[in-house]
């Protein structure tokens, strides 16, 4: 099931347990149920988001759980330790962050964590010990139990910094699929309404397997953050 909503076990691996399908007592994901969506036909159009990368330092951080906001704080700390260490700029750094499996809904709005209760499917509770309602990992708040309070590693702090955070497709039609069986609308009103509710700047890729894979070959380094 590739670019799922499962847990990784190890370095590379991307198999572990399924969470939705338990979460909603929902049945297995059939792909020929999911909406298709208009992804440019040129090469050179899907990964526009990977010609941008100038700078002479480059890096994609793959993420795949949300683990409390520790692998925001990873990609923070590779571009302040560049800034610290070796004099750069963040226009000198490229990091790259992938948003997948269970860190698919770090894409999109509070009313959408509020609405499809994301956070009590991948059990994530806010400060109260309550099912997160809101996208604390795009702009946490103080009190927040997000990377040992370390605010400045939000989505929106580091997209300002240049940080390029990458939607998996697959992973989207997956999460629409669950969520359409679990009840909460049609394939079409889910993915439309995802979608619409998906700040600027986060760019949707055709399958993270293959973004992966081209980054690689246009010559960033990579890092697993569990």
């Amino acid at each position: 099931m590739p670019d799922s909503i499962t847990a990784p076990t190890h370095r590379r691996g991307f198999l572990g347990r399924t969470i939705t399908a338990v979460a909603l007592g929902l049945s297995t994901w059939k792909p020929a149920e999911l909406l298709a969506r208009a992804i440019p036909d040129s090469p050179d159009a899907k990964d526009m988001w990977l010609h941008a990368l100038k700078g002479k330092h480059r890096q994609l951080f793959d993420m795949p759980t949300p683990n409390g906001g520790i692998p925001l704080l990873h990609v923070r700390n590779f571009l302040d330790t560049y800034k610290g260490a070796y004099g750069t700029t963040d226009k000198d750094v490229n990091a790259v962050a992938t948003l997948y499996g269970q860190s698919t809904v770090l894409a999109f709005s509070d009313d959408m964590w509020e609405k499809y209760k994301f956070g009590t499917i991948l059990k994530i509770n806010d400060a109260a010990g309550q099912p997160l309602t809101r996208n604390m990992f795009a702009h946490p708040k103080e009190g927040d139990p997000f990377a040992f309070g370390f605010l400045d590693s939000s989505i929106e702090a580091l997209q300002k910094r240049g940080v390029v955070f990458i939607l998996c497709n697959n992973a989207l039609n997956f999460w629409v699929g669950q969520l359409a069986k679990g009840g909460m609308g049609t394939n079409e009103q889910i993915r439309a309404d995802l979608l619409a509710h998906t700040p600027p700047g986060i760019v949707l890729v055709p399958g993270m397997v293959v973004a992966i894979n081209r980054a690689q070959e246009a010559g960033l380094s990579y890092m697993y953050l569990a």
